[in-house]
């Protein structure tokens, strides 16, 4: 397997927990760890690679697979995986988890130690230009208030401005922060406090006021992905996916933070279903698009009728802006 571009993504860490804790088991014992620790497309990618042998982690001896490691195998940090973690903490995104006195710790051990890469080296062409104001002091007070909240279930007191800039004034218990990659932004996963219907609702970052913690602790957190699950279209989205251009990973990797169930049709294309409701139809929408003719659309029929208006209507666009500009450059 690859040197170093696997080693802080899941895979990896799935493959190294089974090496170093299960020292033998079957394909059925092997396919239940990396299904419980994996994606549901997981087995779609490892399965092959050890039964091939590409991957030379383990001895097999008829039906058992046997770990080539011991339980106390232990590797130190190379230069290549801390100049990794230097540039990945200079992501703004990333110190929002630590507090100050962290960072500099961080910083202070990792100072002799050149970043592989920075935010310059990078073009974001598919991403809304007004994202989150990462580097505002009430913002990160904000952010680093609910990541205390979400651990210690505690409630929190938030007052909210709303898209309508109306004010909202609630007590909340903060379930779960998620991250947009089309908007860079931020969004709180939450319910009020004393309402009988556990309703999730969702507040982004960005507008709120005043976060200040409470008093109180649950004593149990709502089951969030039961209840996003219970928001779902009846009819999930139909897609093929198309291997080349290393399409499969991308996609997998686009759509992880989706319920999906993946299945492989032959060594070129898989077809995919993907869960979603209404609020994350849009994003959904603009991600399928930006795979361009890597990704077929089979259904649904209102996700397809969404996706046609979309394109129908960038293309009058782009009819209207030649047309302007053949019209100023004839003036």
């Amino acid at each position: 397997m690859e040197l170093f571009s696997e080693i802080y993504n899941c895979y990896y860490q799935i493959m190294k927990s089974i090496l170093e804790n299960k020292p033998e088991l079957n394909l059925d014992e092997l396919r239940s760890h990396i299904s419980e620790n994996g994606y549901e497309e997981s087995l779609l990618y490892l399965i092959p690679k050890l039964q091939s042998g590409e991957w030379t982690l383990f001895e097999q001896d008829g039906e058992t697979y046997i770990s080539k490691l011991t339980g106390d195998f232990y590797v130190p940090l190379t230069t290549l995986q801390k100049s990794y973690i230097k540039a990945i903490l200079q992501d703004i995104r990333i110190q929002l988890f630590f507090s100050e006195e962290e960072l500099c710790e961080l910083q202070q051990l990792f100072s002799d130690i050149p970043a592989l890469w920075t935010s310059h080296d990078f073009y974001y062409y598919d991403r809304y230009s007004n994202r989150d104001e990462y580097e505002n002091k009430e913002y990160q007070h904000h952010f680093r208030t609910l990541i205390e909240a979400i651990h210690n279930h505690q409630y929190v007191d938030i007052t909210y401005e709303s898209r309508y800039n109306h004010r909202i004034h609630h007590h909340y218990l903060p379930c779960r922060l998620e991250y947009s990659i089309k908007n860079d932004k931020f969004r709180l996963l939450g319910t009020i406090k004393g309402e009988h219907k556990q309703q999730i609702e969702i507040l982004n970052l960005d507008r709120m006021k005043d976060v200040q913690l409470l008093p109180a602790y649950a004593d149990k957190i709502p089951d969030i992905d039961q209840s996003i699950q219970k928001s779902y279209y009846k009819e999930p989205v139909h897609l093929l996916i198309h291997t080349d251009r290393n399409a499969l990973e991308r996609t997998m990797l686009q759509f992880a933070n989706y319920k999906k169930n993946t299945t492989k049709l032959d060594d070129n294309t898989y077809e995919c279903f993907i869960y979603y409701n209404q609020k994350m139809e849009t994003e959904l929408l603009i991600e399928v698009l930006s795979f361009g003719p890597m990704i077929e659309v089979l259904g649904n029929e209102h996700f397809l009728h969404t996706l046609k208006q979309r394109l129908y209507r960038q293309k009058r666009l782009m009819k209207q802006h030649c047309a302007s500009a053949h019209t100023i450059e004839k003036s």
